[in-house]
């Protein structure tokens, strides 16, 4: 196949794909899926490397499947002789990974901080309550919820600081108490299962500064906690609705100028799109993002993939057993009092166009 006619032929399925899956994804897109198949035949290590929404992933391979391109049975998706020839012709390489072994790429070594605490963490973690769909739950590994305390500490977020962590099925309350360096660590949550969890956790560990409350974020937060806390911590649901019912919370919660939030993104779940109007969203609230960490967070498997919505998306289907749903770390500061209400949020908070996880 020749370059002109390859480049056509991609145009051609990206014009396919949208209209099957209606979300903002670019050319650079498809040309990152198809670097990621040149990297492995793994369905969900192919959703992993390729960056962008499952969504349009999904689509984007049905078309390739329909286009005699790409050949997709028992969770392998391999390309067919006319599928090499098109991405050769495109030039695309296959997708590169210079992952540093010791840290996983977070570029934190959490045992450096937390010692001893590091098997209590892992030792609490083993009678957590499970992932349940009801509020699009799916917790980090332990070594994530680690990393993520670990890196707030290192940029001074944590010692001698009052925290909130607004949904805390990942446990970062108990990891940050643990410690013994933060003054206060409340937790949030509408699932009075962790609600419950955590406290039992805390007067087991003998971990005065940390408690948790049962609260949902969609309702406005008690007058008690806004303007109270130096750091907030969260991971979101990803419609754009969810994301600021929860980073919005964080921002009211927060003391001041030079006061931090912490935050997760995807980009199964979240296009670039999305992402940019999340960065506008921040910096209009007075808010400016100062770190990014991209794979930051790695997921362990839920027990509820096979009835997630994306699974029917799926051109073959298979169990993962990797992981494989992974996200950004983001860490914000505020620049000036935070340009948010403290009003009900009205909307799904946990569906949007592009969720796959629900």
């Amino acid at each position: 196949m020749e370059k002109s006619q390859a480049k056509e032929k991609l145009s051609s399925l990206v014009e396919a794909t949208r209209k099957k899956a209606p979300i903002p994804f670019s050319p650079r897109d498809a040309e990152r899926a198809l670097s990621a198949l040149l990297a492995t035949d793994d369905l969900w290590e192919a959703v992993r490397l390729s960056h962008a929404p499952m969504r349009f992933l999904c689509a984007f391979w049905e078309q390739m499947i329909a286009d005699g391109l790409l050949s997709a049975t028992d969770g392998k998706l391999r390309f067919t002789d006319a599928g090499r020839s098109f991405v050769s012709a495109l030039e695309i390489a296959p997708a590169r990974e210079v992952v540093c072994d010791a840290c996983e790429g977070r570029g934190v070594d959490f045992r450096k901080l937390f010692g001893e605490s590091v098997e209590r963490f892992f030792a609490i973690c083993q009678n957590r309550p499970e992932a349940i769909q009801d509020y699009d739950q799916g917790y980090v590994t332990e070594a994530t919820t680690l990393a993520r305390i670990a890196f707030a500490w290192q940029r001074g977020d944590l010692e001698g600081k009052e925290i909130i962590v607004l949904g805390d099925d990942d446990l970062m309350s108990v990891a940050a108490a643990l410690t013994g360096a933060p003054k206060r660590v409340l937790a949030i949550d509408i699932d009075e299962r962790l609600v419950n969890f955590i406290n039992e956790v805390a007067e087991r560990e003998s971990l005065a500064s940390l408690k948790a409350v049962k609260h949902d974020l969609r309702e406005p937060l008690p007058d008690d906690w806004l303007g109270a806390f130096d750091t907030f911590l969260c991971d979101p649901t990803e419609s754009f609705v969810g994301f600021k019912a929860f980073v919005e919370r964080g921002l009211l919660c927060l003391k001041g100028v030079g006061s931090a939030g912490y935050f997760g993104l995807t980009h199964v779940e979240s296009s670039l799109d999305k992402w940019s109007r999340i960065q506008r969203f921040l910096l209009e609230s007075g808010a400016v993002i100062t770190d990014l960490r991209d794979d930051f967070s790695g997921y362990v498997n839920w027990g509820y993939i096979e009835e997630m919505r994306s699974w029917d998306w799926l051109p073959t289907k298979v169990v993962p057993k990797k992981v494989w749903y992974c996200s950004a770390l983001f860490r914000i500061e505020l620049l000036q009092k935070p340009k948010v209400e403290n009003r009900r949020l009205e909307g799904d908070i946990f569906e949007d166009e592009e969720a796959a996880t629900t």
